[in-house]
């Protein structure tokens, strides 16, 4: 894959800025001399006590690549330095130029390929004089530029790297540092090699290696708190969808393509981006020809060209991409674009970016104005582009899985697309089944990734979730393209039922009481971590203690159930005879006076469920088990949520708020019993070791043995 520069394809279209294109290739006398140079004034090679060694030598390094498809460098000659430990960061090979060109306020870029034999930052050093200053050295360092991302080793790299002055400055020498890192530790010289010196105005490398480049490294992480992106998102016929960032750590650039957008070809959308800053610019991209890299191609009115992978903007050099013009630059979201009407069904990879006047999809790089300055953001999903239907096939020995509602056979069977599927198995004479895999996606015979882009998934279902008349609804998640549904025939009397998964360890209630061994848990909500406790006799659970006491039985919970029917959750204090219960029913604003609360285990009132499922959160930076939404089953948009300290829901959505952390506290023996009465002179004491006089509600020390008071 060669990744070309955005505004390549247009270049001899372009007019030409008026300064004197410099290109040193070294295959032949192409510069005027070459030496070394160090900015440290103290250096070794400048007082002349060292000599840099270096040489332009045949390139021995025409290797070709196997991505690329080519050698990235085929000249017959190249710049061979020797890194020597004995200079500072800012050791470079000096190419003195037979033709000086001017440092303008415009910004320009210079190229540079470096190989080397270990990773790092990349400099290049302008050395020349204002015209104005008759004696001012040529050598008066007018500009440094040193690469944002680490070089990688042992392959030819296009480095690029964008300069510019107030103008009025001759640039007589370049100064290329392969290796701008501290050389205290190195125990020995290394040779690098440089070639293919150019400036001009183009801000891609000539290539790139792997897919869907940045122009940062993507582990960069945010240097202001100020400015960052939290959510990008898509308004099409499928809805308003958000995909939101990390909180932590926040990085400048966002791989989510594990999530996907849905939207149809030929259909308008709506782009949307939630910043947290102010005066910047949105940007939308679709790689339409999925070949791993965003084209970027405009035309010379600056107008999107045919055939670009440029959705959407809401500024470029003062027009948005609807062409119209733009005087209040502080505008973030980009207008409505059409989804190209010739993209066949699929997944693509699309683009959201936060920068400041600048169409590059992979970020702007000048110093002064870079994404990572401005507090921007790069956010990559994927978009499903589909039609009505999804279709379905079989894909069976022994036996077959029909469609639940006509009993037809599944060969192409078309279904609402995203929408619930219910099938039905049928095996063969003499064999049952042990449940389903579920190929969806696309391309369902080739590979399940192409170009860093995942085409299909599997997901698996065992008999346990099947009715008694061998039937399940697949969730219209997984009905969203092609689906290929594998049944799992065997023998007769072969099956063994797997156990089913759990999240958090669980536990049985054995005759009111809870087993021996029980698993006991903290749970805490939001960022600022409120702990749940017994309610007791209140009408809600309050929210108003932060910290966490394993030892108080009001402060542990404990799971029953399981991944597939969902959990039972219970409290130490409140005793087995108590489940936590909600209503379904939502009331006031979205669910703020809905309170789950403990409820008898028989008698739950009317409209609640005692049956919780989990999901996964990540909105206080961590994606781990312990980190999750809490909703009611049957009821996903009904996720508990801190409300005016009290515990509550919030079905409108689910942040940081709605975030539960669930931490392991103990494992204890059973403490339960119905009832005891204490007898007057016997010791009673709680769980610190305090005497207690009258006992309430709770677990306590008497006679030396754990008892629980009803």
């Amino acid at each position: 894959m060669k990744y070309r520069n955005i505004f390549a394809l247009a270049a001899l279209a372009l007019p030409m800025v008026a300064f004197a294109q410099t290109k040193i290739t070294f295959e032949n006398q192409d510069y005027k001399s070459i030496g070394v140079y160090d900015t440290w004034e103290a250096s070794p090679f400048r007082t002349g006590d060292l000599k840099g060694n270096y040489d332009v030598i045949d390139n021995h390094l025409q290797y070709v690549d196997e991505q690329l498809g080519e050698a990235p460098n085929a000249s017959s000659k190249i710049l061979a330095v020797q890194r020597s430990r004995f200079g500072s960061n800012t050791f470079g090979v000096r190419i003195d130029l037979n033709e000086t060109f001017e440092l303008t306020p415009t910004t320009k870029y210079v190229h540079v390929m470096v190989y080397r034999p270990y990773g790092g930052r990349v400099m290049v050093v302008g050395l020349g004089k204002r015209t104005e200053r008759k004696d001012q050295s040529p050598e008066a360092e007018q500009f440094w530029a040193m690469s944002t991302t680490n070089i990688g080793a042992d392959k030819w790299q296009d480095v690029v790297l964008p300069i510019k002055g107030n103008g009025g400055i001759d640039i007589y020498s370049l100064v290329v540092v392969p290796d701008c890192e501290s050389p205290h530790n190195y125990t020995e010289d290394a040779i690098c090699y440089i070639d293919n010196i150019e400036v001009n105005n183009d801000p891609q490398s000539k290539f790139v290696y792997g897919y869907y480049p940045i122009a940062f490294d993507k582990g960069q992480v945010y240097t202001r708190t100020d400015r960052f992106v939290n959510s990008v998102g898509l308004v099409s016929g499928d809805g308003t969808q958000t995909v939101k960032s990390p909180t932590s750590p926040k990085t400048v650039y966002v791989d989510n393509t594990t999530k996907a957008v849905f939207a149809r070809a030929g259909e308008s959308v709506t782009p949307k981006f939630n910043y947290t800053g102010s005066w910047m610019h949105g940007y939308v991209y679709i790689d339409r020809d999925n070949n791993g890299k965003f084209d970027a191609k405009m035309n010379d009115d600056n107008t999107i060209a045919e055939g670009s992978d440029v959705m959407a903007y809401s500024y470029y050099e003062g027009k948005n991409s609807t062409g119209a013009s733009v005087s209040n630059q502080n505008v973030l979201a980009p207008p409505a674009f059409t989804i190209p009407a010739d993209l066949a069904e699929g997944y693509y990879r699309m683009r959201f970016k936060v920068d400041w006047d600048d169409i590059d999809p992979a970020g702007c790089i000048d110093q002064s104005n870079s994404i990572i300055a401005n507090g921007g953001g790069i956010i990559d999903v994927m978009l499903n582009v589909h039609g009505d239907n999804a279709y379905v096939n079989d894909a069976n020995r022994n036996g077959k899985v029909v469609a639940a509602a006509d009993g037809a056979d599944l060969v192409k069977y078309a279904t609402p697309f995203g929408q619930d599927f219910k099938i039905k198995m049928v095996p063969e004479n003499g064999f049952e089944y042990s449940g389903i895999i579920v190929k969806y996606g696309y391309n369902l015979s080739g590979d399940s990734i192409v170009r860093d882009n995942v085409q299909w998934q599997k997901v698996h279902f065992e008999r346990q979730q099947f009715d008694e008349e061998d039937c399940i609804t697949i969730p219209g998640n997984y009905i969203c393209g092609d689906v290929e549904i594998e049944g799992l025939f065997i023998e007769d009397g072969t099956y063994v039922p797997e156990e089913p998964e759990t999240r958090y360890e669980t536990t049985k209630v054995e005759n009111g009481n809870f087993a021996n061994g029980t698993t006991w848990y903290t749970i805490q909500i939001g960022q600022d971590g409120y702990v749940l406790a017994d309610n007791g006799n209140a009408s809600y659970i309050a929210l108003d203690n932060t910290i966490v006491d394993i030892e108080n039985p009001a402060q542990l919970w404990c799971f029953t159930g399981n991944e597939d029917a969902g959990y039972r959750i219970y409290n130490m204090q409140a005793g087995a005879s108590k489940v936590l219960a909600a209503p379904t029913q939502m009331l006031g604003s979205t669910g703020a006076a809905s309170h789950p609360t403990m409820q008898p285990v028989d008698a739950l009132p009317s409209g609640y469920t005692d049956l919780w499922k989990f999901e996964d959160s990540d909105d206080l930076g961590s994606s781990n088990v312990a980190h999750a939404y809490m909703y009611e089953v049957g009821y996903e948009s009904n996720k508990v949520n801190n409300r005016d300290n009290k515990l509550a829901f919030w079905n409108g959505g689910a942040d940081a708020g709605s975030t539960l952390q669930i931490y392991f506290a103990k494992k204890t023996e059973s403490t339960g019993i119905s009832n005891i009465v204490v007898e007057s002179n016997a010791a009673v004491y709680d769980l610190t070791g305090r005497r207690v006089t009258v006992p309430t509600k709770g677990i306590y020390v008497v006679n030396g043995k754990k008892m629980y008071v009803k």
